[in-house]
């Protein structure tokens, strides 16, 4: 489930100005963005949990893709983030408020004093107005689903089940049903059965523990937002202030405003596809790795890491659980898939519960590591793909880990990996943080001690 950033700050200004480069380089493709360093920055590759899904060349290089030669996957548990969406409650009142600024003042934009710049040509020719609506899943977020269900059924034709599990949101459910759709065709009604779990503070899940944990607090992620946010915003909105200024005299864009812009960017492509939004060609590839870092820091501090009193893995554990009871069940069943659609935040808490994307320092002042493990774009895109499998080898049972089909490496777990980032399953199961992770009950003492009564 995603949450709201509450904006009510960025009302500062700052002295200082980032390097610009012309605008006619930030036009060669609307896809990539240009720096101080030069071209090749995928823009659309750094927009945090705001990111179209795409395929990450994030396998380290010190691991090798794919599943080793020598197995083959006899049973999968996949965990499907819902597709793009519109923006969500208190994001929208951030995004209106640029398009009010914008028409309260279509005289000074539609009269410019000097020849606009071209990134910003598109104010002086139509102004702009906000037309997003809220939280529904986008056509774009419903090709993701489409697409991945058609991709899954290729991918893994060994793999199969007739039961599906999806969080209760509506964007989550349609998720499953375009899904669904891909997977098994025009009877996929009939073929399978959807089952909706409650997101609410009385359901226990897995896919929203921390709706049922009494003590966790947005404010954990959101806190440091605040913070990283009055450093970096105001440069963007004096950058873009004293560009403009020739062009529209006394234009007073804030930060509050370059926030919107930087909304703007990310949901003009969640809800239209890609190159579609204005916006994003505005930024410097600076400028877009400072927001994608905001949302590493929102979803860390809140699903994460950053949470306090042990919630991360104590929250994590239930898709843990979840996770192992499936791999190592006998049950005589012919289904070898267990597929499931949830939010970001449920892969995030379960890659918090195994110690994976681990950064020991995440400061909220900055600057972003660009070497840093846990990023958000990488690990919960719109449509992120979390894929346990358990793979028969010829030396063995051995457990994978992929997101976004990029090989994840298991031995922060504690346990042996090899080139392919795989543990032996035994020895995955035998290790501390899953021993640990199994052994969390819905109301135990480490949970009270987590979360409170």
């Amino acid at each position: 489930m995603e949450y709201l950033l509450y904006l009510c700050l960025f009302a500062c200004g700052t002295s200082f100005a980032l390097a610009y480069k012309p605008d006619w380089e930030q036009h060669l493709n609307p896809s990539y963005i240009s720096s101080q360093n030069g071209y090749g920055f995928h823009l659309y590759e750094h927009l945090g949990n705001l990111s179209p899904y795409f395929t990450p060349s994030n396998t380290p290089p010190s691991l090798k893709s794919g599943v080793p030669p020598t197995c083959t996957v006899d049973r999968a548990f996949l965990i499907v983030r819902h597709g793009s969406r519109q923006p969500i409650s208190g994001e929208l009142p951030v995004i209106q408020n640029l398009s009010y600024y914008i028409n309260n003042n279509s005289a000074l934009f539609s009269s410019p004093q000097a020849t606009v710049p071209l990134a910003f040509a598109f104010l002086a020719e139509d102004g702009w107005t906000s037309t997003f609506s809220l939280d529904n899943l986008t056509a774009p977020g419903r090709l993701q689903e489409f697409t991945h269900g058609v991709d899954f059924r290729l991918r893994y034709p060994q793999l199969y089940t007739n039961e599906l599990l999806a969080g209760g949101q509506d964007r989550v459910a349609e998720s499953a049903h375009w899904f669904a759709n891909g997977y098994y065709g025009r009877y996929a009604n009939e073929t399978a059965t959807l089952n909706i779990i409650g997101e609410n503070n009385k359901t226990i899940s897995w896919i929203t523990p921390m709706n049922t944990c009494a003590n966790w607090s947005y404010s954990s992620g959101n806190d440091l937002v605040v913070t990283w946010g009055t450093i970096y915003l105001p440069q963007i909105a004096h950058r873009i202030n004293k560009l403009l200024d020739p062009v529209f005299p006394g234009v007073n864009f804030t930060p509050g405003h370059a926030h919107a812009m930087l909304y703007a960017c990310a949901y003009g492509t969640a809800v239209y596809g890609l190159d579609a939004s204005p916006w994003c060609p505005v930024f410097t590839s600076a400028e877009i790795l400072d927001f994608e870092y905001e949302l590493d820091l929102l979803m860390r501090g809140a699903f994460g890491y950053g949470l306090p009193n042990g919630q991360g893995p104590v929250l994590g554990s239930l898709l843990v659980s979840n996770m192992t009871s499936f791999m190592t069940s006998n049950a005589s069943t012919s289904a070898n898939l267990s597929l499931s659609f949830a939010h970001d935040t449920a892969i995030d808490l379960g890659l918090t519960a195994l110690g994976l994307a681990f950064d020991a320092e995440y400061p909220a002042t900055g600057p972003p590591d660009p070497n840093r493990k846990w990023r958000t774009s990488r690990q919960v895109a719109f449509a992120a793909e979390m894929m346990w499998s358990r793979l028969s080898c010829a030396n063995g049972t051995r457990l994978q880990l992929m997101v976004d089909e990029a090989n994840f490496d298991l031995s922060p777990v504690g346990c042996t990996a090899d080139a392919y980032g795989t543990c032996a399953l035994d020895d995955f199961l035998a290790t501390g943080k899953v021993k640990s992770a199994e052994a969390v009950r819905h109301g135990d003492a480490r949970w009270v001690a987590a979360c409170g009564e």
